[in-house]
């Protein structure tokens, strides 16, 4: 059953997670990985870039060039999406641990598999926010795209 103790160690425990998050984007942010987010920012230039000509290639029905600038998108995507993934789940759960070795040997008697506990809600924190961003940036990509084809149909009038 939930008691005051878990109601507080959770209220408490997602709090941190915020905390860690914006932590972690300072850090991203910081001079220290700077070339690595110049590095990231050129590549996220080039897929937007494959992107619009992408769109351009729908939008003058040319298979061929959509499915090369798509193929270059790619190349490039997936590199980039795990390199990202790699770096940003590392570093959260690097500036998580204290708290979560805290937890596990001060909490453990009040609350039971703190420690899991702790684990569970940032995992479970960490997989909704890339759910939202990535139905973000889907849903992002079909406003695009119904607006490219509006300015196309209007450009044939």
């Amino acid at each position: 059953m939930l008691n005051i103790n878990y109601i507080i160690f959770f209220v408490a425990t997602l709090a941190v997670i915020l905390i860690t998050e914006r932590l972690e984007e300072r850090i991203l942010s910081s001079k220290l990985l700077r070339g690595y987010s110049k590095e990231m920012e050129k590549i996220e230039k080039e897929l937007n870039e494959y992107y619009v000509y992408s769109l351009l290639a729908i939008a003058m029905k040319d298979k061929e060039a959509y499915e090369g600038f798509q193929s270059l998108a790619s190349e490039k995507y997936w590199p980039l999406f795990f390199r990202k993934m790699m770096l940003n789940t590392s570093l959260f759960f690097l500036l998580l641990t204290p708290y979560m070795l805290f937890a596990h040997i001060l909490l453990n008697s009040i609350i039971n598999n703190a420690f899991s506990w702790v684990l569970f809600l940032a995992i479970a924190y960490f997989t909704a926010r890339l759910g939202f961003e990535f139905v973000r940036e889907s849903i992002n990509s079909w406003k695009n795209a119904k607006e490219a084809k509006k300015h196309m149909e209007q450009l044939r009038i």
